[in-house]
């Protein structure tokens, strides 16, 4: 992540020289070429990586007697869409702009705990006990709405964002596992003659060769029941909520080419509201994009 702050401040420096003359040139008028009406409003995509930060409380659904406590998880993500900026005041030396966005935004977690030592089957069938762990893995989807307030500072292009961004939940689900960690070869005592068994057709009851027991699968849109198959779990039932509220601030840098802005932005995305209480599930991001926009 240091690496990554490393080379976004690098890229505004070395963009820093060019950015004025760029400025300048857009600007002077002559005789023969008067100036062009300063353009007010941008539009274009929108792309970037999330670095997913989930803080809960919600315990493992095993069988085994030490359940732990999921406290925090991290995982990789995106986000993809579209912007507008609106420029507010004298459009040609405007520091000032409202933005809108719509997003698709992938914030998932992976969350592990230690585990204990249960029963498990050796090579030869033999019953030993194994060190295990404990994990759980949330993929949260939304479609966000936002609209930040962006100010220049220091009559540059660099910039402060701030606002509210509001997502509808278009995709989420929750596994949780036991995975063997040792000895490798070792597999589940009640995985043998089991492997094929499945909760629906995407979820086993034991995978990695019977070195993983899937102890709990729920989802957002659960498929519907199917005789002889064990009925997913629905994510709604568990009180996940269906909407995301939160506020976003940061900075942005931008870099002037013609009329277009080619726009490196940093973020902070803080969920206001819980996914569930019941879990006392918060999802937040650390978010790192760019922006393309294109003056209309």
């Amino acid at each position: 992540m240091r690496r990554i702050g490393y080379a976004f401040c690098a890229a505004i420096l070395l963009a820093t020289s060019s950015v004025y003359a760029q400025q300048e040139i857009g600007a002077r008028a002559t005789p023969l070429q008067p100036a062009k009406k300063a353009p007010r409003i941008y539009v274009g995509p929108v792309a970037g990586y999330n670095r997913s930060l989930h803080s809960s409380s919600f315990r493992s659904i095993a069988d085994d007697a030490l359940c732990p406590t999921f406290e925090s998880g991290t995982d990789n993500g995106f986000f993809v869409g579209g912007s507008f900026e609106y420029l507010l005041g004298n459009p040609r030396d405007s520091k000032s702009s409202i933005i809108a966005r719509v997003l698709y935004n992938s914030i998932p977690g992976t969350y592990v705990q230690p585990g204990d030592r249960l029963p498990s089957l050796d090579p030869n069938g033999e019953v030993i006990f194994s060190e295990t762990e404990h994990t759980a893995q949330i993929t949260y989807n939304t479609l966000d709405f936002e609209v930040v307030y962006k100010l220049n500072l220091f009559n540059s292009n660099f910039g402060i964002v701030v606002g509210p961004t509001f997502g509808l939940v278009m995709n989420a689900s929750r596994t949780q596992r036991i995975n063997i960690l040792e000895p490798q070869n070792a597999i589940f005592s009640d995985a043998a003659g089991n492997l094929d068994a499945m909760f629906d057709a995407n979820t086993k009851l034991f995978d990695n060769f019977g070195q993983t027991r899937v102890v709990a699968h729920q989802e957002w849109n659960p498929p519907a029941p199917q005789a002889g198959v064990k009925a997913v779990e629905s994510l709604r039932d568990a009180n996940w909520s269906g909407t995301r509220l939160g506020v976003k601030a940061g900075a942005q840098y931008e870099i002037v080419v013609g009329k277009v802005l080619v726009v490196p932005c940093m973020y902070y995305n803080f969920a206001i509201t819980e996914v569930s209480t019941n879990d006392n599930l918060r999802i937040n991001a650390l978010q790192l994009g760019v922006d393309i926009r294109f003056a209309l």
